[in-house]
């Protein structure tokens, strides 16, 4: 019987736990590895029992602040070799908004305008040289659920946002306009060992379509010019499992972020079954 471990900052997640069943369902055994449980240890001798990792985290705020200790223990767990679906490599690129940007550009996909700022100054030379209208969106690059995501409206809240922008990895974006009829509604798309699982629209009145933050999903239909820039997204990036978010505007789509540890709650909400076919993926490299 191979062995999955997932890796995860905290256990409350349904998507952690669904997916534990899941793979227990196929036959496998699963363990949930909390870096947050006051028992580990991430000592020089430290090893897992397992066939393949499923990491859940990488660089990202925890508790309101940026922590490196996830990222950290996740290199310190490839020194010894294991096997982690999706490969490293991916969790370094997606836990980077704006590495991911850079990598989507140079490939002619689509991306709202970004740049890595320092400082205040910074983001007024980019909404410069771009000849940009308020507002723009301020982020930090590590940022997860939308928690870390703001809207400027005008240069004296652009001051406000951008102190700090050093210390905290922050990136300033044109804001695409993706409201339709006085909602925004943007794209997820599912991408499982290059097949297409599924996709949904998150429903707001916030630009901010985050789920984490309350908001309602509904069915979208991929069309193939959807279906191809999902799959393209999952080949630049690596990765096995991998959510594609895209601002769909009357002219174009904008993939504006990968993540490479999609939450499931709004594919169960629509009935697909991206769990069930997570889990087969996990499975089938474990036994490789």
């Amino acid at each position: 019987m191979v062995k999955i471990t997932i890796l995860s900052p905290e256990g409350k997640s349904c998507s952690v736990l669904n997916l534990k069943n899941e793979i227990e369902n196929l036959g496998a055994e699963c363990d949930i590895f909390l870096l947050s449980h006051p028992e580990n240890l991430m000592s020089y001798d430290f090893k897992l029992e397992t066939d393949l990792i499923h990491s859940r985290c990488g660089i990202g705020d925890y508790f309101d602040r940026l922590t490196l200790y996830s990222w950290q223990f996740i290199n310190a767990l490839e020194v010894e070799g294991y096997k982690f679906i999706n490969p490293i490599k991916t969790l370094y690129l997606t836990s980077d908004k704006f590495k991911c940007i850079k990598l989507l550009a140079k490939n002619k996909i689509k991306t709202p305008k970004t740049a890595l700022i320092r400082d205040y100054e910074d983001a007024v030379k980019f909404i410069e040289k771009y000849n940009l209208d308020f507002p723009v969106v301020v982020k930090n690059s590590f940022s997860k659920c939308g928690l870390k995501v703001f809207m400027a409206r005008n240069y004296d809240e652009l001051k406000q946002l951008t102190k700090n922008a050093i210390w905290e990895g922050k990136i300033i974006q044109e804001f695409v306009d993706f409201k339709e009829n006085g909602l925004y509604k943007d794209m997820r798309i599912l991408v499982v060992d290059g097949e297409i699982v599924g996709g949904y629209r998150r429903v707001s009145r916030d630009f901010r379509t985050n789920l984490y933050l309350g908001n309602k999903v509904e069915k979208l239909d991929i069309d193939e010019e959807l279906e191809e820039l999902a799959l393209k997204c999952a080949d630049l990036s690596g990765a096995v499992i991998l959510g594609v978010d895209i601002l769909p505007t009357k002219d174009n789509y904008y993939v504006v972020e990968l993540n490479s540890a999609p939450g499931t709650k709004g594919f169960r909400d629509i009935g697909i079954k991206a769990d069930k076919k997570i889990a087969e993926a996990l499975v089938k490299y474990a036994k490789l």
